[in-house]
């Protein structure tokens, strides 16, 4: 029998550990084999199979798998990005990395110069590729060290259109890159091991080698930092996504290296989250 979806919408969100009526219509949607969510104003039927397929997705969602991984795609600065086991699921904390990215290369190189970048860590790409959908004279290189998310980050380029631009590679951080570059981008994993606090959605389903950095969470930046002064342009800059109050020890990491701190940009919850960097 047909009925409004906002009645099942509702039903559907109580069902949910912490109701949420956009997950609902994301799960009712995926029910009904469509890749976007059910409208509240739409009437809707399911049918036998569907309502076991949504009974199946509630109890996932429960379980803490995110809407991303279910649908197999995030979206990132109005681009879908495919994911794998290997990729990091995207978040809006990490585009102040191409907010403040992209306004340096509008200031520094009038935006539509040819500049190089870089992206240590890429994972699905999406730094990288967000930057050369707003910069079409831009050349790219995203290194990772996993080979499922080089794949992915390809694949994701070809979908985009921006294959042509930008080359993928497996490797450790800038280990043997050659510059120099003008833009250098990276998501480094920065939570401590052992950290408890994590939700299910991250915890369980973003792979550990690009969450995990040590004891302090720092690891990663003690290797990649003190790479960076080689392959970094005279006039470049690199733009460095950091963990809640730790953008002092950061800052501290590129100030041993012989790099100065330009300025640190906050994300839309006011948390120091991208550190700017360049040569001295």
């Amino acid at each position: 029998m047909t009925k409004p979806a906002r009645l099942l919408l509702r039903e559907v969100s109580a069902s949910l550990n912490r109701p949420s009526r956009l997950d609902a219509s994301w799960l009712v949607g995926l029910a009904c084999g469509q890749d976007s969510p059910v409208m509240s104003h739409q009437q809707i039927s399911l049918t036998d199979a569907q309502k076991s397929r949504l009974a199946k997705l509630i109890d996932a969602r429960n379980a803490g798998l995110p809407i991303s991984r279910m649908r197999g795609k995030r979206e990132f600065w109005s681009c879908d990005f495919y994911l794998n086991a290997a990729t990091l699921d995207p978040r809006p904390d990490s585009e102040v990395l191409v907010a403040s990215a992209l306004a340096f290369a509008q200031n520094e190189y009038h935006h539509n110069s040819a500049v190089k970048i870089l992206d240590l860590g890429c994972g699905s790409g999406c730094l990288l590729l967000a930057m050369l959908s707003e910069l079409p004279d831009a050349h790219g290189l995203g290194i990772d060290t996993a080979a499922l998310a080089v794949a992915q980050s390809r694949a994701n380029a070809a979908a985009l259109g921006h294959a042509g631009r930008v080359n993928f590679q497996m490797g450790c951080w800038a280990e043997g890159v050659q510059g120099p570059f003008d833009i250098i981008l990276s998501n480094p994993p920065y939570i401590c091991e052992g950290e408890d606090s994590l939700s299910a959605e991250v915890r369980c389903h973003d792979p550990d080698l690009a969450l995990f950095a040590g004891n302090d969470g720092l690891s990663a930046y003690r290797v990649l930092i003190p790479q960076l002064g080689a392959i970094l342009a005279k006039n470049g800059q690199a733009f460095l996504e950091v963990g809640f109050g730790q953008s002092q020890a950061v800052a501290q990491i590129a100030e041993d290296a012989g790099l100065a701190l330009v300025r640190i940009a906050e994300d839309l919850a006011g948390i120091e989250r991208c550190l700017v960097l360049a040569k001295k």
